[in-house]
């Protein structure tokens, strides 16, 4: 996951004419803090910085610039990441049952 976001976020950063390093700032963080969040494991608040700095959603992070694209890779319950942006809330899964517990509760609404 850690290589498509720190893609995607070069992407979104090039779009804006921005540098990693400025987002960095924007961000007030050292770009070194930026660049671990990126090819590591981020927290969802991270996360939320990011998009906040770059003006987009979280699950922008995410996607490429084709519409209704999905980013794919070998997904088995084990290998499994997801975001789920509704009404404002943001739950992140990493395995299939994390996934369907967060949408039984958004459908149990």
């Amino acid at each position: 996951m850690s290589k498509e976001l720190a893609n995607r976020v070069k992407e979104l950063c090039a779009d804006k004419g921005i540098q990693l390093k400025e987002l960095a700032s924007i961000m007030n963080v050292k770009p070194e803090s930026l660049s671990r969040t990126l090819n590591g494991n981020p927290q969802l608040s991270s996360l939320e910085n990011i998009a906040k700095a770059l003006n987009v959603g979280v699950a922008d992070l995410f996607s490429d610039k084709t519409e209704n694209c999905v980013i794919t890779s070998s997904t088995t319950p084990n290998n499994l990441h997801s975001i789920i942006v509704y009404k404002d809330k943001t739950y992140i899964a990493d395995n299939l049952n994390d996934l369907l517990s967060h949408v039984r509760m958004i459908c149990g609404e």
